[in-house]
């Protein structure tokens, strides 16, 4: 590539609809980094617990964890800092930990569905990719996931009949690909999903030696304007 070579991105569009751009590298981090660490001019600045010339080797004192159980109650809001990074490497939008509403539990007034709080996202927000991240896990004794979703308007008591499309995915390679594991779609209630994990995702898991997998919840598609969705009660079993 030439010195002084510069890119544009560039379209149309109808009024009032905007386009977004992320996980953008020009540069020289094969893999990049491999989601471990900081690209930057002099190569990969990999995060604790990773080493290697792109962050390829896991050089942590602790083992992956084989579990997961996130219910969000412990948390009051989403921040760097805060206590959700033992579980997630990534909050993207406009996420907001929110009380449940006590009309969404369902009628047998068990924890599978929502309860205490649960992690809330604008689907209108405009800002860039929506998606919730686990940090990597070794799944090698897992046999499901299980989770409650829901679409609400901005008062979480109440539902709407507009769709949205979100998704539940999973990656072995820190990101660059992902695999989809189910859709989910209004329903204008609480759902609770029980849903068994692949043969091929075991056995990758347990073939490779570092590294484990992760989980994403993401948006598909721009919703309409105060829409918002939820997932509570994640659990790895």
């Amino acid at each position: 590539m030439a010195a002084g070579t510069q890119f544009r991105w560039s379209g149309t569009q109808a009024e009032g609809v905007r386009w977004s751009m992320n996980s953008l590298l020009v540069g020289e981090c094969p893999e990049y980094c491999h989601d471990r660490g900081l690209c930057t001019v002099s190569g990969c600045q990999c995060s604790i617990g990773y080493s290697g010339t792109y962050c390829e080797k896991y050089i942590g004192k602790e083992p992956l964890q084989t579990w997961f159980n996130e219910t969000f109650d412990d948390l009051s809001v989403i921040d760097i800092s805060g206590p959700n990074l033992n579980n997630w490497i990534r909050l993207n939008g406009n996420g907001q930990i929110r009380h449940v509403c006590g009309e969404n539990l369902n009628n047998n007034n068990t924890n599978n569905y929502f309860n205490g709080q649960a992690l809330h996202f604008g689907a209108d927000c405009g800002c860039g990719n929506v998606e919730a991240i686990t940090r990597e896990l070794n799944i090698s004794q897992g046999t499901t996931i299980s989770f409650a979703f829901q679409v609400t308007t901005e008062d979480n008591c109440i539902t709407t009949t507009n769709n949205i499309t979100v998704a539940l995915e999973w990656t072995y390679d820190e990101g660059i690909s992902w695999w989809r594991l189910i859709t989910m779609y209004n329903k204008e209630h609480a759902q609770f999903f029980n849903i068994t994990l692949p043969s091929e995702m075991i056995n990758i898991s347990q073939k490779r030696n570092i590294g484990g997998v992760r989980f994403r919840w993401t948006q598909v598609e721009r919703a309409a304007h105060n829409i918002y969705w939820a997932i509570d009660n994640i659990r790895l079993e």
